[in-house]
């Protein structure tokens, strides 16, 4: 082997060393330092919608027919009210004067009892007074009337009242004309009655005397209705009956049908305490109210 030929082996073999040992190197060192970056996350697949027909399928069991769901339950329907009927009005159509006698002040001027007479009254006189409570007669008077307006109301009827206060100044000649200017169907006057007998009790009837007076007839007929009513409204004796009268100013200037209840007397004493009583007020109102329906049931029945 030439010279030449030994060098060019030497490098070889030198090379080889030298590479091997790079190689050796590289692994037994420290590891290098690596970054590692987190790769995305994919997005979960969606669901895959169970078609229906397997909705409700277990596996190896066959699909069984779901029961159909239960109808919701409605309420029951409520049943229509009935019409509702407006109550019976008996007066209705009809208008009805009312005049509670007496006034807080007397008035003493006079003025004729009739139309054309001579002779004359009080325009209105100052009424009896309790014997034993003290209350004036028109306090009464007024309260019934009252009373009595409100039930007639009800009833249908158009009422039309001399005055809703006391303290008022109204002749007897100006009430009779007060119920011949409304025409009314029916006038009542109300009263209660004082005697100088204390043992003296019971209501009674007014009614005009003469049987020429207009409407005579339909005056007798509402007292007896009236009187009756009230007697089996209050328990108050009315055995009395009806008087009648030619000396009354508002029955004398009137030429409607009219009539006047004297409701008690209040120079009784236990008539006294009853006719006070506002309870028995309404009781009064009440008989004399039964008392004009009557009145005209009696009429339509001819």
């Amino acid at each position: 082997m030439t010279a030449r030929k030994k060098r060019g082996l030497f490098y070889i073999v030198v090379c080889a060393l030298s590479l091997a040992a790079f190689s050796g190197c590289a692994r037994q060192g420290s590891p290098q330092e690596v970054v590692i970056t987190a790769a995305p996350t994919a997005a979960a697949p969606a669901a895959t919608p169970t078609p229906a027909f397997m909705a409700s399928a277990s596996p190896g069991v066959p699909d069984e027919p779901s029961p159909a769901p239960s109808p919701a339950l409605s309420p029951a329907a409520s049943p229509t009210p009935a019409a509702t009927k407006k109550p019976k009005q008996p007066l209705s159509g009809l208008i009805i004067g009312v005049d509670p006698g007496h006034q807080a002040h007397a008035d003493r001027e006079q003025e004729p009892v009739a139309p054309g007479s001579s002779a004359t009254k009080n325009k209105v006189s100052s009424g009896t007074r309790g014997v034993k409570t003290g209350v004036y007669e028109y306090e009464v008077n007024l309260a019934v009337g009252l009373l009595l307006r409100d039930m007639l109301e009800e009833a249908g009827a158009t009422v039309v009242i001399t005055h809703t206060e006391a303290d008022v100044n109204i002749s007897n000649i100006e009430r009779a004309r007060f119920f011949n200017d409304n025409k009314v169907n029916l006038g009542v006057r109300l009263h209660c009655n004082g005697s100088e007998d204390k043992s003296v009790r019971g209501a009674f009837m007014l009614v005009p005397k003469s049987k020429d007076y207009p409407y005579y007839d339909d005056c007798v007929l509402a007292a007896k209705a009236i009187l009756k009513a009230y007697g089996e409204a209050t328990g108050i004796d009315v055995k009395k009956g009806i008087t009648y009268r030619s000396d009354q100013t508002g029955f004398n200037w009137c030429d409607r049908p009219v009539t006047n209840i004297e409701m008690g007397h209040m120079t009784n004493p236990d008539e006294d305490l009853l006719l006070t009583d506002e309870a028995f007020q309404v009781k009064m109102a009440r008989g004399i109210f039964n008392g004009i329906v009557a009145y005209f049931e009696a009429k339509d029945r001819g």
